[in-house]
């Protein structure tokens, strides 16, 4: 009967790892998904104004739109390994890495490779009247 309870506190133990580093997981994923959302909003505002003056197209300007997005994300002071930026004329999308600490679940598991949570989010302008 008592190894039978030490085998079961054991695996309970297991379970409550998974589900703690699960949530830690999901919760990452949020915070970047957020984070990019906002960035990429950001970023959609780069608009190049010379030419929108001039002629009326609403084109990014790629070198402002980059600044405006990695401002965006250093403002929020996530925990960002890689920021991956795509530009085109009328849009823009931030795709944001970012690594799990595993609790529990490290004895388990080989660590050489990490967990990474990836979340990306794009946005275009628009002209308001």
């Amino acid at each position: 009967m008592t190894i039978w309870m030490l085998g079961l506190s054991m695996l309970l133990l297991l379970f409550g790892g998974l589900a703690l580093d699960y949530w830690r997981g999901l919760a990452l994923q949020r915070e970047l998904a957020s984070v990019a959302d906002s960035a990429a909003i950001a970023g959609a505002s780069g608009i190049d104004e010379d030419l929108y003056r001039t002629t009326g197209a609403v084109v990014l300007d790629p070198s402002r739109t980059r600044d405006l997005v990695r401002a965006a994300v250093l403002w929020q002071g996530a925990d960002v390994l890689e920021i991956d930026l795509e530009v085109a004329s009328g849009s823009v999308t931030v795709t944001l890495t970012g690594e799990v600490e595993l609790g529990l679940l490290g004895v388990f598991v080989d660590e050489t490779e990490p967990l990474t949570v990836r979340a990306s989010a794009s946005a275009v302008p628009v002209l308001l009247p």
